[in-house]
């Protein structure tokens, strides 16, 4: 089944008008990211400086995260004329577990290269570098810092996997709205020169893609995304897609001396590494049979004179 017709993408026709696809990429690639979230990063560091990877950097990532995100949602409801709920959040009160369940499921995600990194002689466990907050000292402050990287990963989230990939889908072949949206994203975090970082982060953004889809709704995605960077730079202490090594950590890993950058994937973190990429590879595609199975079920559960989007959207 197409994915125009899944009711996700079928939201974003509920309004007055469609923003046209040429319209889209530069309002989200130039206005939302590079004028309003980097330019505030950069008013941010002018004048309050804080340290790189401090608890207060993380901290004003909040409202950089948010003001794009409400501006785009601004957007869709007074210019597509269409419900805030139409972008992916659909009922609220599922949704709020959904997003606390998908924390833990994306810490165990990137877990996974990580260890298997760390149990191979790849990594090594170091002492906290100095000014840190480590240990148990710092658990209370790294389990509120998840707050940080669910609004950071949301807006990421919103902005493309929303926004783009449901007006893409109403405008071009389901393929290109996929990869599209999942290349600009790829291209935002500067893997360009990385082929196995570009892997692994294209990996995710069309994992990210299907599991929209599968769940048609951002709940999920959101939760999978704040709790995998949560993990990777205040749990395990590593550097999350080339970005200063976090402040507070319960631990700190790093890659052993004369380990293969392409199996640790070096000063980019684990996302750059061999590992990294065949498991993300491995993940889009169990997220695209997750996708499939459930378009399967809904058609065949849904009355003769119902479809899909209308279970959907009685909700």
């Amino acid at each position: 089944m197409p994915i125009r017709d899944t009711p996700f993408v079928q939201d974003a026709a509920t309004g007055k008008r469609v923003t046209r696809w040429w319209i889209a990429y530069p309002l989200v690639l130039l206005g939302m990211i590079f004028i309003v979230q980097f330019g505030l990063m950069g008013v941010f560091e002018l004048t309050l400086h804080p340290e790189p990877g401090s608890p207060e950097a993380q901290w004003l990532e909040i409202p950089a995260g948010l003001i794009p995100t409400a501006l785009i949602i601004l957007w869709v409801v007074l210019f597509e004329r269409r419900h805030i709920k139409t972008m992916g959040f659909r009922r609220p009160g599922r949704g709020v577990l959904l997003l606390l369940l998908g924390i833990p499921i994306g810490a165990l995600i990137i877990s996974v290269p990580i260890l298997l990194l760390w149990a191979t002689g790849n990594y090594r466990l170091i002492d906290p570098p100095a000014g840190t907050t480590a240990g148990s000292s710092a658990l209370l402050l790294v389990l509120v810092l998840v707050l940080t990287h669910v609004v950071q990963g949301g807006n990421e989230e919103v902005l493309i996997r929303s926004f783009l990939m449901q007006n893409s889908a109403l405008q071009m072949p389901g393929w290109l709205a996929i990869v599209l949206p999942a290349l600009l994203f790829t291209l935002m975090h500067g893997v360009l020169t990385k082929p196995l970082g570009f892997t692994t982060i294209m990996m995710y953004a069309i994992f990210a893609a299907f599991i929209v889809l599968w769940q048609n709704s951002l709940w999920l995605i959101i939760g999978i995304h704040g709790g995998w960077n949560w993990a990777e730079g205040n749990v395990w202490g590593v550097q999350v897609d080339g970005i200063n090594v976090q402040k507070t950590g319960l631990i700190f890993l790093e890659p052993t001396d004369g380990a293969q950058v392409w199996v640790t994937g070096g000063g980019f973190g684990p996302e750059g590494g061999v590992i990294g990429a065949v498991w993300l590879v491995a993940l889009a595609g169990i997220a695209y049979l997750l996708y499939r199975h459930g378009r399967r079920r809904a058609a065949s559960a849904a009355p003769a004179n119902t479809t899909p989007e209308d279970s959907v959207r009685e909700s």
